[in-house]
């Protein structure tokens, strides 16, 4: 059996009774980061080892651990904080799991997203996760554009060394009234929210007004902007192809209207 666990976020009593439990009945326990499962072991008093299991190795490692899956043993994943799969090692061996027809299960626990939603105080009703803030130019496009379609709460990572560039993009492409959150050291000693308008937080950092130490959640208000209303008949359909491939009108339509390019791109192919 394949027991994905979520792991504390940074407060090591946060883990559960339950996953304490599978980790000292593991016959394999595979780690982001071993260090840091090690610790966590240790204070539990679990003398099992942790073995390696990261995305540099991740693709290497799921067959071995495919066949002692089909083996019968019981095979544990970990990751540093927080959990499996969400922008961390597990999402490639879930895949084969599934093309091998081996059950898996997940043990809840800590999420440093829902953490952070709930901290920020913005509207939990309809939320968006995108990961990393992007450090792409061309992803960074693509995920303003996005944001200023959105009426979705929006929650990003981010790293300490670069929360003021990605704060001074937000300044510089979205309303300085824009609400957004600033989550760090969640669950630890330290931990910290400060909320505010975009404006509001760029001053702070710009003032030296936060602490750039830990890993930090932003959490970005939705838009109230109404994106355009346009009427998307088979007349505009045609229209949009007379002049642009497919793909092109499906990415225009998606940013004007904040739809699913997808869902467009369908709709435009569709005879």
């Amino acid at each position: 059996m394949l027991n994905f666990i979520c792991s504390p976020i940074g407060n090591l009593n946060d883990i559960s009774k339950r996953s304490i439990s599978l980790l000292e009945s593991a016959d394999f326990i595979y780690a982001e980061d071993t260090r840091n499962t090690n610790i966590l072991l240790k204070k539990f008093n679990i003398n099992n080892t942790s073995l390696t299991f990261h995305e540099h190795n991740e693709d290497k490692i799921t067959p071995k651990i495919i066949k002692q899956l089909k083996d019968k043993s019981k095979v544990a994943i970990i990751t540093d904080a927080g959990s499996p799969c969400i922008s961390d090692p597990g999402y490639f061996l879930s895949q084969e799991c599934i093309k091998n027809g081996i059950e898996y299960t997940v043990i809840p626990g800590p999420s440093s997203v829902i953490n952070a939603l709930i901290l920020s105080g913005m509207p939990p009703d309809s939320f968006t996760f995108k990961g990393f803030f992007p450090r792409k130019n061309k992803s960074k496009i693509e995920i303003i554009n996005f944001l200023k379609t959105t009426s979705d709460t929006t929650i990003f990572f981010e790293s300490a060394q670069r929360i003021c560039s990605t704060v001074n993009i937000l300044s510089k492409n979205l309303s300085l009234d824009r609400k957004i959150a600033l989550c760090r050291e969640m669950t630890k000693r330290f931990e910290e929210t400060i909320r505010g308008s975009i404006k509001e937080l760029k001053e702070k950092l710009d003032n030296d007004q936060i602490t750039l130490k830990g890993e930090f959640v932003i959490v970005v208000d939705g838009t109230k902007d109404k994106p355009y209303d346009l009427s998307l008949d088979n007349r505009t359909k045609e229209l949009y192809l007379e002049n642009l491939a497919p793909k092109d009108a499906a990415k225009l339509i998606a940013v004007l209207t904040g739809g699913n390019k997808r869902d467009i791109y369908n709709w435009l192919i569709d005879k």
